[in-house]
């Protein structure tokens, strides 16, 4: 199947349309806002590089998802980038196999696994759902593959509570990290709360992060370690917001604490008085 530019084709109508419309914008936004609309009005114009179909309608000729998921790692292999028609195509077909096969090739493109991730979230699919687990248990994918199963995992819902949990337990530190960010979601486990509360403790340079797990776990055994924190001589004004969140999440009343010295609060306060 034909590897088609569908994005050096939009360059120059683009570039035409904008010289027989210049004269209309006074800003940059401006023009860029219509161009976001011209680009939709193109998507659904017919082509003569396409045989007289619109650029939305030129995939819908094709019915095969797997021929079409070979087709989009082919852009990517090939440097093209991947017309959103296709991948538009690849989601109404809806069929799952080709794109499960694709995200557990790792010999593939990180980015070809990703745009695959993407697309099974579309069709709020579970089906991966124990490979994206195991990804995070095992932490042996990219990161930005690991990141975007993630991503997933917090979409699918109560369903990944159990599953999350089976894997949180069998995890080490960095695959328990990540799967907090799940399971934060849902209150009343102990193994979860704690795991949470010691991280707290224990990473400063992370607390920021754990204080909003605390507060979204809304359990209010984590005022005591919260309202330490906050009330601590070795707190910085970012973390002190995110602690602050968290202990009015929970009910609790924070300290009131200046921040004079703080480089990011005099930011803040320069932005401000603007």
């Amino acid at each position: 199947m034909e590897r088609i530019d569908f994005d050096a084709y939009f360059t120059d109508a683009l570039n035409i349309w904008i010289e027989q419309h210049k004269d209309r914008f006074k800003h940059p936004d401006d023009m860029e806002d219509a161009a976001t609309d011209y680009y939709l009005q193109w998507l659904d114009a017919p082509a003569d590089w396409l045989g007289g179909l619109s650029p939305n309608r030129y995939f819908g000729q094709f019915g095969d998802a797997a021929a079409l998921t070979d087709l989009l790692r082919g852009y990517l292999a090939d440097g093209v980038p991947v017309p959103d028609p296709l991948l538009d195509r690849i989601v109404e077909l809806a069929e799952e196999a080709p794109l499960l096969t694709l995200i557990r090739d790792e010999a593939a493109p990180c980015e070809a696994r990703m745009l695959a991730i993407s697309l099974l979230r579309q069709l709020e699919s579970h089906t991966p759902m124990v490979d994206y687990l195991r990804w995070q248990v095992e932490r042996n994918q990219d990161e930005d593959i690991l990141d975007h199963a993630l991503e997933s995992l917090q979409e699918m819902g109560q369903a990944v509570r159990k599953p999350a949990k089976v894997a949180f337990l069998a995890a080490d530190q960095s695959g328990k990290e990540a799967l907090l960010d799940v399971l934060a979601n849902f209150e009343g486990d102990e193994d979860v709360l704690q795991f949470a509360i010691r991280q707290f403790q224990t990473q400063p340079q992370k607390r920021a992060l754990y204080a909003g797990y605390l507060g979204k776990l809304g359990d209010d055994r984590a005022l005591e370690p919260l309202m330490d924190a906050a009330e601590g001589n070795d707190i910085n004004y970012v973390d002190f917001i995110e602690i602050r969140n968290a202990i009015e999440r929970l009910g609790g009343e924070a300290p009131i604490r200046e921040f004079n010295d703080d480089p990011t609060y005099q930011a803040v306060q320069k932005l401000q008085k603007r």
